[in-house]
């Protein structure tokens, strides 16, 4: 009778679309739809609560277990694909992050299944479910990611005009733990990552409490040293606000495909001829590029949330079509085990692909923003 009601007769029933009610004939607002509001909500309760003081003494708790995988998203996911840009996507980021895997771990409980349980088989709910179920909702945040991609890729090169240092790409330091400029690393030196520099042992708790605002996390034009001259030599003439964010569109789809036969300084203008054809070729090419990252980031998501609980379904399905009870008491003991194994493959995956998610939306988001692109 447990996997009677724990199994439907159609495996696709755990992950397909169920209507809670309506709103006039456009709007459905469905069981996926109310899982991805719950998930939000549970963040706007939850992390205000555990990080609304800065506290000196070593985290614990749930607050360490979050902290933890904040660290390790900004320092070793993050930053190195981002650099000295890495502050200013950390919060885009680390939201995306755990928006999908609260959607993907509340779809891992069965609150359906236990209500079926409880009644006997008499109520028959379908309100709960994994919002990252639906391409609608992995659809969502991937054109969430393809315009902060564009975006962010645009406001660079505006950046870039207004500061003179367009087509310069000057090398970047940042500052180190007392806040002087020096090693790029040094930014993250003060959680104490033990990687035996120096520069690890923090010489201003300032620090600690603002990072961000202390090390002044963006971008630092490193200057040569030397004349007044030199001093200037990375930099060259600077836009005007209004006329660098008209210039930075077309300039960031000239540079959104390879010129390779550009001319060199002081080389033959006619490679233009061979340069410019090429070059909107390699366009198309880019342009079908920008909208295949974004489907991808949603079919993988997608794909990967419904497998689960199509094979656990399946394989629960087995039991009440065997003949008699000992059959279904020998094929229920395995699948069982079985199904145990693969709800904890679920909770890897549910992990795993909001890393993925967020890993390759960050990789997308460095290669728009990258001087040389």
């Amino acid at each position: 009778m447990l996997h009677l009601l724990l199994a439907s007769t159609d495996p696709a029933e755990h992950v397909m679309p169920h209507t809670l009610f309506r709103l006039g004939h456009w709007f459905i607002f469905t069981n996926q739809m109310f899982m991805a509001l719950v998930a939000g909500l549970l963040m706007i309760f939850l992390f205000p609560r555990l990080f609304r003081d800065e506290r000196g003494d070593a985290p614990s708790g749930a607050r360490n277990f979050f902290e933890s995988i904040l660290e390790f998203l900004r320092i070793e996911v993050f930053r190195p694909a981002l650099k000295e840009h890495t502050d200013r996507f950390v919060p885009f980021l680390w939201t995306l992050f755990f928006y999908i895997l609260f959607c993907n771990l509340l779809g891992q409980i069965p609150v359906d299944e236990f209500v079926i349980l409880a009644s006997g088989g008499t109520i028959q709910p379908h309100f709960w479910g994994t919002a990252t179920g639906t391409y609608i909702t992995t659809g969502a945040l991937a054109i969430m990611v393809f315009i902060v991609i564009h975006v962010s890729g645009v406001r660079q090169v505006a950046r870039s005009l207004m500061n003179g240092t367009y087509g310069h790409h000057a090398p970047h330091e940042e500052h180190t733990s007392n806040g002087t400029r020096g090693h790029e690393a040094a930014h993250d030196l003060e959680h104490m990552r033990g990687e035996a520099l120096p520069a690890e042992v923090t010489q201003d708790f300032r620090a600690l409490g603002n990072p961000t605002g202390h090390y002044h996390d963006d971008e630092y034009i490193k200057r040569p040293h030397g004349t007044h001259a030199d001093a200037h030599a990375a930099v060259g003439h600077r836009v005007p606000p209004n006329i660098a964010w008209i210039a930075a569109v077309p300039l960031y789809l000239w540079n959104f495909a390879p010129h390779p036969f550009r001319p060199a300084p002081g080389g033959s203008q006619l490679m233009w001829f061979l340069d410019v054809p090429m070059w909107l070729f390699l366009l198309g090419l880019e342009f079908i590029g920008a909208l295949i990252k974004p489907f991808a980031l949603t079919i993988r998501l997608f794909a990967n949330m419904i497998a689960g609980h199509i094979v656990l379904a399946s394989l629960i399905l087995l039991i009440p079509l065997s003949a008699n009870v000992g059959s279904q008491l020998l094929v229920g003991a395995p699948v069982t085990l079985l199904s145990l194994l693969i709800r904890l493959l679920e909770i890897f995956v549910a992990f795993l692909q909001a890393y993925i998610f967020v890993f390759l939306s960050t990789l997308f988001i460095a290669s728009a923003i990258a001087p040389e692109h």
